[in-house]
């Protein structure tokens, strides 16, 4: 019986790996259904925001490629914006970072 609970256990893990494996490939497919044009795509409209903001200070909230871990740029301030980048000033040293548009999830502007 106890050999009943490590082949659950093993079959549990399988499922999960096999799960994470699946939602990669749906964001995978969703970014190229982006990409071709076809459905509704946010990025016009973030990048307007974005476009409007120049030069004012922001926290994005960044998707990665994966998994559902994400990221995150605090205080962040807009330089400069185009049609598939956004490049920003960020952290104490004042790095420059260049952040593709359709990563950012959410925009949070600052006073």
């Amino acid at each position: 019986m106890e050999s009943m609970g490590y082949l659950g256990f093993i079959w549990g893990i399988v499922a999960f790996v096999w799960c994470a494996g699946l939602t990669a490939q749906f964001r995978q497919l969703k970014q190229t259904v982006q990409d071709a044009g076809i459905g509704h795509s946010e990025k016009a409209s973030l990048r307007e925001i974005l476009e409007r903001s120049i030069g004012k200070n922001a926290d994005l909230k960044l998707e990665s490629i994966g998994l559902s871990f994400g990221s995150s740029l605090s205080d962040c301030q807009v330089l400069e914006v185009d049609e598939e980048w956004a490049l920003v000033l960020t952290g104490k040293k004042q790095e420059e970072k260049l952040v593709r548009i359709r990563s950012i999830r959410s925009v949070s502007l600052k006073g």
